[in-house]
């Protein structure tokens, strides 16, 4: 059972702390990137150096909570089934990309959004 940052879905390949390892080191690769390091201590900008460097304290500060909070909670076994947990899908009520005619028509926004063309 995942539960880094909110996340409740069972991993089946991967135990917990090996994701929790994977998501830390591309947190801590990303942020020591050599641009990102630039922006931290060297941009001209005196608010945005200000910016980046609050950015990384309250990264720094969070990194052991969250590990701590990671060792100490212990994973669920039997947790919900995704269905169970968000509930039915709501893939004909998808209509994002449709234009403004096929939304107004009822009877094409269930077919258009399940992307199935139709007859």
């Amino acid at each position: 059972m995942l539960l880094y940052k909110h996340q409740i879905l069972a991993t089946r390949h991967m135990p917990p702390w090996r994701t929790m390892v994977w998501l830390k080191f591309i947190e801590m690769v990303l942020q020591t990137r050599p641009k990102a390091l630039y922006r931290t201590f060297l941009h001209p900008d005196r608010g945005l150096r200000h910016a980046m460097r609050w950015y990384s304290q309250m990264g720094r500060r969070v990194w052991p909570h969250e590990i701590l909070e990671f060792l100490r909670d212990t994973p669920k076994q039997n947790g919900p089934p995704l269905h169970a947990f968000w509930g039915a899908p709501q893939d004909a009520e998808e209509n994002s990309m449709l234009s403004s005619r096929e939304r107004t028509d009822p009877a094409s926004a269930p077919v258009k959004a399940a992307g199935v063309q139709p007859p």
